[in-house]
């Protein structure tokens, strides 16, 4: 089963959008887009949502590089 959700946020002063997306038991973000700016993610996965959450959020203020 898949299911995808829509998050929008605010940190550090940058606004993002993802698309995150659970399938085979993992999460993983569609699409990523921080001050209007496609961020590829390179098939990153996470084991749950709030580790998909974290990791997007310091990826869009600047603490965390994607993979």
């Amino acid at each position: 089963m898949q299911s995808e959700e829509n998050v929008f946020g605010e940190n550090d002063g940058s606004s993002y959008s993802a698309t995150l997306c659970q399938a085979d038991g993992v999460w993983y973000c569609a699409s990523f887009v921080v001050d209007e700016h496609n961020i590829l993610l390179n098939g990153e996965t996470w084991p749950t949502r709030d580790a998909a959450l974290e990791a997007i959020r310091r990826i869009a203020s600047g603490d965390r590089a994607p993979l």
